[in-house]
Parts: C-alpha cells; structure tokens; sequence
C-alpha cells in the first residue's frame, strides 16, 4: 500500500500480533494430535481476551517456520478491535497433521507465553515460554525428549507423550545427590529449543523533491514529499531461544537463607563475632546458600578433579608385566590417565581456570564430570554457602561424600554443621583469623597460600563486609 503525505510520521507499531504455534520432533516432521495449552504467562499485565482462528496447511511454509501473509497488514487486528481485557488467556487445542495448535490474531507484542503439553498422568507439563515480537510470527517447538527410533517403534503421538513423563520434584520435597544423578542427570544440559521466524510491517519511504520558480521574483523554492511505502517482509533470520531445564524447581531445603539465630549458634561455636561469619558467608556466596532452583551453588573445580583422579589412578600407567613366550610382538598398551582424561580439558586439567558462568553452568560440568567419576567429581566442588570443597568431607565429620553433599543440600541446618566441623577441625587458622580481625590470615588459611594470585581481594572484601555487618 502507499501512501502520500509531508513529512508525515511512520504508521505506529499495533500493540496487537500474530502468533502461531508448530511442533515439530527433532527430525522436523509434524507431530500430530498432541494436546496443548497456551496461557499467558503468570504476572503478565491484563491484556485482550485472545482471537483465535484454525490454520490450514496451505498457510504455513513447508518449513513450519515462516508464515504466508498478503502484502498489507489488514490481517493484523488494529488496537481499536481488541476485546475487553481478560486475565485469563488460556486456549487448550490439538494439533493437527501439520502440527499447527493454533493461531492468536491478538497476541499482545513482547508478553510472554507459556506453552504446554498433555501427559500421559494428564497433566499440562511446561515445554515454553516465548514471547512474541514480530507483527506475524510462527514459533516452531522442537521436542528433545522424541527419540529419532520412536519413529519405527511407536506411533509419533504415544512416543512423544511417553517421552514427557520426565522427573517430578514434589512440593516440600529435598533433593538428594543420588536420585539427582541418577533421575535429573539425563536433562541436565539439556535445552528446550523454540525457533521463532515471522514477518514484519516495515516502511520503505521515499523522498520527492519539487522545486517550483516564483514567475515575479524567479526565486526558486523546494517542497518535499515523502512517500511511504508499507511491506510485509521477513524479518531477518531464524532466532533460538535456549531455556536449561535446571531452572526449574528441583529442591525444596528446609530453609533457603542463613538465619539470624544460625549465625549466632556458629559465632558462638566458633568463639568469633556474628559479623565475621557474615564476612565470610558474604565473601564466599553473596549470602545465599540456595540457587532459585533449591539446589545449593557450586563451583566445579578442573585442577581438584585432576589431582584427585591422578592420586586414584596412580596405578594405570605402570608398564603391564610381558608374560608371553613370543618377544617379538609388541604387549598391548594399557590405557594411561592421560588417555582417558585429555578429551576433557574443561573438566580435568592440572591447573586451575575455565570456571564458567556461575549457577546452572557449574552443575553441568559436574553432571559431565560425574560421567567419569561420581565420588571425585562431587568432591572437586567447592559446595553451599561457605563453598566448602567436597574433598573434605571426612573434616566435616561425615563418612562419605555423598553423605557431605546431601547435608547440603537438605537446608541451611546442614550446612551450619558441616561449616562449624570444618572450622574446627581443619582451619584452625582461619578461626584464629576470624577471632583477632586478622583477615589476611583468614584469607591465606581458608582461601590458600595463593590468594593474592588467584583473589587478591578476598582479604580487603573480609574487611569490608565485617565493618559493613558490624
């Protein structure tokens, strides 16, 4: 469409959209029958109760990913046709043999959706959240879970909804370190993928200059026109939103903070003030000994792995005693430490370093690294509020690793003891440290002899959160 005007503004963006929503199993083919709910997102503000309208396969690109639209934006609801607000925006469908749900008319633009799927228990499980932008969008919603063989083996549909049955962390329930490996370990890493490709409204104006002469003073003036020019147009290239499903609840602690009447029973034990075991605390997490999730922060530490794994497997590269009576063929090579660990430089490396992201980056490495070895990878992380190494557990007073571990995961209790047991009997220093305002020596005992190298301003940081907390 064109229109003519001077220097008239561009049309405003409606606050309106058009989203449409595909699935697709990671072969890309249609997955068909699948029962689906889209809501708006918890907390979203109150918006138009959604228009919504069947799509035929005709409209949707083979690719399933670019809608078919007209050369006008008619088809875009203007703001003045939205209906009253609702908060309630839920829409429960079926896909159909193209793998179309459904289509809103009126999405509200940069308002998250959640998307969900129907289990075989009959429950609505989380596979979404996106948010649509474009003035016409198709989001394509590829499920992980849907096994390339399942194609051969079960009807797409059952598969698919089979494969949805994942894990479930009920409310109040702790997560232990075994069950974690063995029922989560699979998905941690893993991503839910939504690929958003759409069309937009843009304006490709136009200037026209006209300059007309003035028949009395021959002065000539020039008048501009601009034209505009509207186009529907795709709007650059496919985008992937990565969602890690450790962001969902996986633990329920028995509390998520270090309360007040905590750090006095550990000034207390320890013989120091309340505001040096908040320095520290303070120091090592921010305070909180908790991600969102209810799993505790860690850090997983390459060079501790190394140097634990190369203790254990000291043996492996012995040469293997030559008992054949045939000398001149060569013994079989015996697999060496570094064989099987040099793949893996992130994980295990004989110095420090390639710490990553903090929070749900640190237990992806380790569920990688517990692929290896469970027992040393749990200990190569430093774990809870106090980011005590998991390699100390038996100075913590507890038997096993895991048992360590699942003291610190089961609230701030737990790691309240294994604190004041690791003070005690294994960083005297640090306590005398604590006790006489000496923060280098708290530094120097509980961070290494290398912290001015690796955190030169640890002992200052001390110092600083103590006055703050005192």
């Amino acid at each position: 469409m064109t229109a003519t005007s001077r220097n008239s503004p561009p049309a405003p963006k409606s606050p309106f959209v058009k989203a449409t929503f595909l699935f697709r199993d990671v072969l890309q083919k249609p997955i068909e029958g699948l029962a689906v709910q889209i809501r708006a997102s918890v907390g979203t503000p109150a918006s138009a109760a959604w228009i919504t309208a069947d799509v035929q396969a005709a409209d949707v690109a083979d690719s399933g990913a670019v809608m078919r639209v007209s050369d006008n934006a008619s088809q875009l609801p203007a703001s003045n046709e939205a209906a009253s607000p609702s908060t309630q925006n839920i829409v429960e469908v079926c896909t159909d043999k193209d793998g179309v749900a459904t289509t809103i008319q009126n999405a509200a633009r940069g308002q998250p959706v959640d998307v969900l799927v129907k289990n075989r228990r009959g429950e609505y499980v989380w596979k979404a959240t996106v948010t649509p932008q474009k003035d016409i969008s198709a989001f394509t919603i590829v499920s992980p879970e849907y096994h390339l063989e399942a194609t051969t083996k079960l009807d797409p549909k059952e598969a698919f909804e089979q494969n949805l049955d994942l894990p479930v962390v009920k409310h109040g329930e702790v997560m232990t370190i075994e069950r974690f490996l063995k029922d989560f370990g699979s998905y941690v890493g893993w991503s839910q993928k939504v690929t958003e490709q759409g069309q937009v409204v843009k304006d490709f104006p136009v200037k026209r200059e006209e300059t007309i002469e003035n028949p009395t003073t021959h002065k000539s003036k020039t008048h501009v026109t601009v034209v505009h020019h509207y186009r529907v147009i795709d709007h650059g290239k496919p985008r992937t939103i990565v969602l890690n499903a450790l962001g969902s609840r996986l633990s329920y602690p028995r509390s998520e903070i270090f309360s007040e009447d905590q750090f006095k029973i550990m000034a207390k034990q320890l013989g120091v003030e309340v505001a040096a075991i908040k320095a520290m605390t303070h120091q090592e997490s921010k305070g909180l000994p908790f991600l969102e999730n209810g799993l505790p922060p860690i850090l997983y530490e390459r060079k501790h792995f190394h140097d634990l794994t190369m203790e254990k497997h000291k043996n492996l590269s012995r040469p293997v005693a030559d008992h054949r009576t045939d000398k001149n063929k060569r013994p079989a090579r015996r697999q060496t430490f570094e064989d099987r660990y040099q793949g893996y430089p992130d994980l295990c490396f004989p110095e420090p370093g390639n710490y990553g992201p903090a929070g749900l980056h640190q237990y992806e490495k380790l569920i990688r690294a517990a692929k290896l070895d469970s027992e040393i990878a749990l200990q190569a992380c430093s774990w809870g509020g106090f980011q005590i190494l998991g390699e100390y557990f038996l100075q913590c007073n507890c038997t096993t690793i895991y048992e360590f571990v699942n003291k610190c995961m089961s609230g701030t209790d737990g790691q309240v003891e294994i604190f004041v047991e690791f003070m005690k009997n294994s960083k005297s220093d640090a306590v005398r440290g604590l006790k006489n305002r000496e923060w280098e020596t708290v530094a120097a005992a509980y961070n290494g002899k290398q912290w001015k190298k690796t955190n030169p301003d640890y002992a200052n940081n001390l110092r600083k959160y103590y006055e703050q907390f005192n």
